[in-house]
């Protein structure tokens, strides 16, 4: 077993060698690659907000099992949420914006047969965690 006083007579040996160009290139790319890991998780950490808002249409579409007009507040919602809410000038958030919607109304306005599938179905929350991991 490797005690403390190893693992620190390893690191001041480490240390009190001199550094060569080769070190000094793998710290650069090291913090490159730490610099550019964080800028990725920030900007999903950005766009985040808009996962609970995706959530809260799912539930209300799951609520307009007994309630149809609660599947048209839910298309409404999930249209508002993808066409304005999502990037602006993203293709994808256009025809995201449309499957939602289609979704909600599918449930007991269009094909009331199919209701208790598509109300279960949260794809409001899959579409925005596509949209916001597709940056």
């Amino acid at each position: 077993m490797v005690s403390f006083g190893d693992i620190t007579g390893f690191v001041v040996q480490a240390v009190s060698e001199p550094v060569t160009l080769g070190w000094v290139v793998f710290g650069v790319l090291l913090l490159l690659v730490i610099l550019f890991s964080i800028k990725h998780f920030l900007d999903i950490a950005v766009d985040m907000w808009k996962i609970p808002l995706a959530i809260i249409i799912d539930a209300l579409d799951l609520l307009a099992y007994n309630n149809p007009y609660l599947d048209i507040a839910s298309a409404i919602g999930a249209f508002v949420l993808f066409w304005v809410f999502a990037k602006r000038g993203h293709h994808m958030s256009k025809l995201f914006a449309i499957l939602a919607a289609a979704e909600a109304l599918v449930g007991v306005w269009l094909f009331p047969q199919f209701a208790f599938i598509t109300n279960l179905l949260p794809l409001s929350t899959i579409l925005m965690f596509i949209l916001v991991w597709s940056d």
